[in-house]
């Protein structure tokens, strides 16, 4: 029986709620937030009768029997809230992203390594039929080895509140998202360096820059290119991006959607200098595999524990998503390319 602390009581975790409760081996045991009007309103939502509230997880850690616990509080308390509850012997589910500094993220991997305990991170775009199917492709080299992978995440993002507010939202808030995928994408590839450029278009609602252009080399000899905004006007695309994977025999694409396609290069006539060519195009069946979404990652993360299994997402990976995030906003600020 999962025995769960829920730390952390914002709009996010409804999600969480819905999976777990959905299960016949979870016991809902403590809410924990600091303005006690937020548990009670979960409390209340979900039928939680006799769960108790408590305003730090220091609290809920000495005075409730559990064996996991819901991180789902501000990225600032990640490494707190994640820290204490791996070193009193708890595993831990948590909400993107890992931490909020390089520093934080490592402590946590330090304290899972101590434990023995499993710190798993909230990836959700990992959890789609459309990269599932994209991801297979590419492993099997379905046309030629590749080099390059570009993708471009542009959407007219409204927000109101904290992210209007925030120096680098884009980056901050979104791009781990996309910068996960594509290391899912590139069999966990790690990056070595990163250069960004940062820019807030003229009509941005947000203090800070809304859009980004990033280049990274990757420990496997890729190149990965994004270009990313939260204030794009037209042509947007999903919010999972839309990507291009160069290989040496043509290229391979996923919508962001349902749309994977293979582009086959055909040979290059004799005595051709330039060639516009389009290849042929073949669109690949989605790869239908468990569900999508939170309630994927959650099913994945649960079959993980009680299997004692590597999870794809555990803190020991996901820090090299973190990382990249984390350079790209270095380099925005000092305009250099940052080692990693």
């Amino acid at each position: 029986m999962f025995k769960i602390i829920v730390a952390g009581c914002g709009g996010i975790v409804n999600a969480w709620f819905r999976n777990a409760l959905a299960r016949d081996d979870v016991e809902i045991v403590a809410l924990v937030d600091p303005v006690e009007a937020n548990a009670e309103n979960h409390k209340l939502r979900h039928q939680l009768d006799g769960c108790p509230i408590f305003p730090t997880i220091g609290e809920a850690l000495e005075k409730v029997d559990a064996n996991l616990v819901f991180n789902t509080t501000p990225p600032a308390n990640h490494e707190e809230v994640i820290v204490s509850s791996l070193r009193k012997g708890l595993d831990v589910f948590s909400e993107k992203p890992l931490a909020d500094t390089i520093g934080a993220a490592r402590n946590i991997v330090k304290a899972s390594d101590e434990s023995g305990r499993v710190c798993s991170v909230m990836q959700n775009r990992r959890y789609l039929n459309g990269i599932r199917t994209y991801r297979a492709e590419i492993e099997r080299d379905a046309v030629g080895k590749p080099y390059h992978m570009s993708v471009d995440m542009l959407l007219g993002a409204y927000f109101t509140g904290f992210r209007n507010e925030m120096d680098h939202p884009l980056l901050v808030d979104m791009s781990i998202h996309t910068f996960d995928e594509a290391r899912y994408l590139l069999g966990e590839a790690k990056a070595v360096s990163a250069y960004c450029q940062e820019h807030n278009p003229p009509h941005s609602r947000y203090r800070g820059a809304a859009g980004a252009d990033c280049i990274f080399e990757m420990d496997n000899g890729m190149i990965l290119t994004f270009k990313g905004s939260w204030a794009s006007r037209s042509e947007n695309t999903s919010s999972h991006g839309r990507w291009r994977l160069a290989c040496a025999g043509g290229a391979a694409t996923w919508d962001g959607y349902d749309g994977v396609v293979l582009n086959e290069a055909q040979p290059v006539p004799e005595n051709i200098g330039y060639l516009e060519e389009e290849g042929l195009r073949r669109e690949v069946a989605l790869q239908k595999e468990g569900r999508e979404g939170h309630d994927g990652c959650l099913d994945d993360m649960f079959s993980a524990l009680a299997g004692r299994r590597p999870m794809q997402t555990d803190c020991h990976n996901n820090i090299h998503s973190l990382a990249m995030m984390l350079a790209c906003v270095e380099s925005a600020e000092t305009g250099k390319k940052v080692k990693l």
